[in-house]
């Protein structure tokens, strides 16, 4: 296993990858950790970063032998979330609020013990940001 990563990373996919990449970085404070471009020098894979935690961004579309990529909007439906731990659920919504995300459930006590809002960034793709409020 590679040490320089988790054992674990969501792989996330944006019809528009640079824009998604400067979207992800406003408004969920997430650290680009590397880019990865073809020789036409368009954005192919991108790893950004929340603490510890990675998350990999590469284009929709299609590549030989796999079938075709899509972005939630363009699907018209959710597949997945992703669910990052942050200091501050509650600054980090209103952050991401600012920064243009589709704040779909305000930060709330969870019987879990976390502190958690869920939003939707630029092209659809659900996320879940909490902040452990009780062990």
């Amino acid at each position: 296993m590679p040490t320089e990563l988790p054992a674990c990373c969501p792989y996330l996919f944006y019809e528009d990858l640079p824009r998604a990449i400067d979207f992800l970085k406003q408004a969920f404070a997430l650290e680009e950790r590397r880019v990865e471009r073809n020789d036409a020098g368009n954005v192919e894979h991108a790893q950004l970063g929340l603490g510890a935690a990675v998350v990999m961004l590469g284009a929709t579309g299609s590549w030989p032998g796999y079938r075709s990529r899509k972005s939630p909007a363009a699907l018209g439906g959710l597949n997945a979330g992703v669910y990052l731990f942050v200091d501050d659920a509650d600054s980090h919504a209103a952050r991401a609020r600012a920064a243009g995300a589709k704040v779909q459930m305000e930060p709330a006590d969870m019987p879990w013990g976390d502190r958690l809002y869920c939003a939707e960034d630029v092209e659809g793709q659900f996320w879940m940001f909490a902040t452990r409020s009780r062990e």
